[in-house]
């Protein structure tokens, strides 16, 4: 490493917004990690709303919404609302029940929200 090299490093905002213009899922996955720091986590959950692709659905759907973490839930099922896929309707509208059973009522709501509306969406096969 060069001793200017640290200034051609980019932010982690602009690498993660590199990602998803770029559809790189795996990259973005490897970011949502539990063992990436938190405020990590929470950029790449947010990207991977952008990246219209069955992967990045399923991962939002089958992994963040088990984490222990409510923000981490909340920021899963905000992008969820923007990238869901009909097939996750019921899946999304069992999460929301069991987010009202532990009292998180806001998440409970978008979680519905985003069953409802991917609902009206076409299944993702990419």
């Amino acid at each position: 490493m060069g001793l200017f090299d640290f200034l051609k490093k980019k932010p982690l905002s602009e690498k993660v917004e590199e990602y998803a213009q770029k559809g790189m899922i795996g990259k973005l996955m490897k970011l949502t990690e539990a063992t990436q720091p938190k405020e990590n986590r929470l950029l790449a959950i947010d990207a991977l709303r952008i990246i219209k692709h069955r992967m990045s659905v399923d991962h939002l759907a089958n992994v963040m919404l088990r984490d222990p973490d409510i923000d981490i839930r909340t920021q899963a099922a905000k992008s969820l609302l923007m990238n869901g896929t009909k097939d996750k309707t019921d899946l999304l509208l069992n999460y929301s029940e069991e987010e009202k059973e532990l009292g998180n009522e806001e998440l409970a709501e978008l979680l519905k929200r985003a069953a409802i509306d991917a609902r009206d969406r076409t299944r993702r096969d990419d």
